[in-house]
């Protein structure tokens, strides 16, 4: 994952981005209410049925668009991922998608190489930051929804209330020459693994 630049231009769009950098901390729905519905999407991806799975992910976009008061966004599910190979090695894919004007959100269920099921956490990853540009448009005051380190960090929280684990920050690295950031994983798993132990 990786941060958009902060725009070179444009006051309204720097302003912005910066607050919704800073706002990293956002509720999220009790784990109690969500953890079920990530189960159900466990079953359904393991069922290798879009039908079922797209029902899951409608019920949890329900769920969170009721707990933030905004409308609820639709959902579509796709097959394998849009993706862009460099001498038969892949180089991008895109796992999910939403459109602004119509507040639908679209997720691929198979990989681009081997066109396998998608796994059920990445479903999830997905669909909670799709979910994430809907609240940020709707909800936030963030019509732009840039990618930002706040923007990571309200998604990460909302993944690990569904998934039902103890909160820890992202970890990430120093501006790049672009004043981008990277997420640094090695540390981030070391936080998660903390996390752990002290629950």
């Amino acid at each position: 994952m990786k941060t958009d630049r902060r725009p070179s231009r444009g006051k309204a769009r720097q302003t912005e981005y910066d607050a919704s950098s800073r706002l990293t901390e956002i509720a999220v729905p009790l784990s109690a209410s969500l953890t079920p519905m990530f189960e159900s999407l466990e079953i359904a991806r393991d069922g290798e049925a879009r039908v079922p799975l797209n029902k899951v992910c409608k019920q949890l976009l329900d769920r969170f668009s009721e707990f933030y008061a905004v409308p609820p966004p639709s959902v579509k599910l796709l097959g394998v991922r849009p993706h862009r190979t460099y001498e038969g090695v892949l180089a991008s894919e895109l796992l999910g998608d939403y459109t602004f004007k119509l507040t639908q959100i679209r997720l691929w269920t198979r990989t681009p190489m081997q066109r396998r099921w998608t796994s059920s956490r990445t479903l999830l990853s997905t669909l909670c930051h799709e979910f994430m540009h809907h609240l940020d448009a709707c909800h936030l005051g963030f019509p732009s929804s840039f990618h930002t380190i706040g923007f990571f960090e309200r998604t990460h929280r909302l993944y690990l209330g569904v998934t039902g684990q103890p909160h820890y920050p992202l970890a990430w690295s120093a501006p790049d020459g672009h004043g981008s950031c990277t997420i640094d994983w090695p540390e981030t798993n070391r936080r998660k693994r903390r996390a752990q132990e002290v629950e």
